[in-house]
């Protein structure tokens, strides 16, 4: 929640504001110290109790936390595994996504991503609370492997982690240059995050840019993976419904299309529908209800023909703008 107006001095709709950061839960903290001053069995049961308490914010920091103490111990296997998609299921909108992507087909356990070990390494350092260590490491890949995949998704990392320690402004160079050497999916995470850092900067019109291109890059059927597309069409239609009409991408499509605001707002929020196999926030369906067709107040699933629906899904979806190849991308 904020504290920040959602009108203006006149009245008129404001961009909502970026999802503020999550801070780890004290009682999850010290599990967490417990992991790293060697007390692995303590750490774990603290962990494992709060994890298993219910959906909630500290539910989340602690399965993400076991994430990060099996990623570091045995890489992205089974165990963690477990607890990553416990994360994605969840409602952070920080934790979530960056669950969602570290299940990646590319960073499974026997691809050339899923398991480089700096690159583990730094990410395990950043679950379990280390910052200085994760930020050493990102820096480190992204340094040896430069001008390729592999470096880019190190400065992926590392730009979600700058946001994390508070510099938002300095993630953006390196979340850019995911955007454009990383595959779709990871492409896609790097404009999710660009986009949460443009909309703090009141850029509404390049974020609503990067949203929409994140957005595309996050459909499985580019992607390859069905997690990251719910938060970055939740996130893109948050943008949507702030002010749609004085968004330039919001303009263009009611002018082009000859549709509504309302329908313009709905279609990320309808897209996230057909793509909840691992991750469903809840404000995605809150969207659905809010923005129903003319008549029909009963959220997602009140219109009573989903195959219509998603058909109607796929003819307003924008088709994925061409990206630039890149002789890195595809391979580590």
């Amino acid at each position: 929640m904020t504290d920040q107006s959602l009108l203006d001095a006149h009245g008129l709709a404001l961009p909502l504001p970026p999802d503020p950061l999550s801070p780890v839960p004290d009682e999850v903290e010290r599990g967490l110290a417990a992991h790293r001053a060697g007390d692995a069995p303590e750490a774990r049961a603290l962990l494992t109790a709060i994890a298993g308490a219910g959906r909630s914010a500290a539910s989340g920091h602690a399965a993400m936390a076991l994430a990060g103490i099996e990623l570091g111990e045995n890489g992205l296997g089974g165990p963690c595994r477990k607890w990553l998609e416990q994360v994605a299921a969840g409602e952070d909108p920080w934790l979530g996504p960056l669950a969602a992507v570290l299940l990646a087909p590319d960073l499974q356990p026997d691809t050339p991503l899923g398991s480089d070990r700096v690159l583990l390494q730094s990410l395990a350092a950043q679950l379990t609370g280390d910052p200085d260590t994760a930020r050493a490491g990102f820096e480190q890949a992204a340094d040896i492997h430069q001008g390729t995949g592999t470096g880019a998704l190190a400065g992926l990392f590392l730009g979600n982690l700058l946001i994390q320690s508070g510099d938002p402004a300095a993630a953006l160079k390196p979340l850019r240059n995911a955007r454009e050497m990383c595959d779709p999916l990871f492409a896609g995470y790097a404009g999710y995050l660009e986009g949460h850092v443009l909309i703090g900067q009141g850029e509404v019109n390049q974020a609503g840019e990067v949203l929409q291109e994140a957005h595309d890059d996050s459909h499985p059927v580019c992607a390859g993976s069905a997690g990251l597309h719910p938060w970055g069409a939740v996130r893109f239609g948050e943008l949507l419904a702030g002010d749609t009409a004085s968004l330039d991408l919001g303009y263009d499509q009611m002018e082009a299309s000859g549709v509504s605001e309302g329908v313009v707002v709905r279609e990320p929020f309808e897209s996230a529908l057909y793509h909840q196999e691992l991750s469903r926030p809840a404000l995605g369906d809150i969207g659905l209800y809010l923005f129903a067709p003319r008549g029909v107040r009963s959220g997602a699933r009140g219109t009573g023909a989903p195959a219509d629906l998603e058909r109607r899904a796929v003819r307003a979806r924008p088709q994925a703008r061409p990206r630039a190849a890149h002789p890195c991308r595809g391979r580590p």
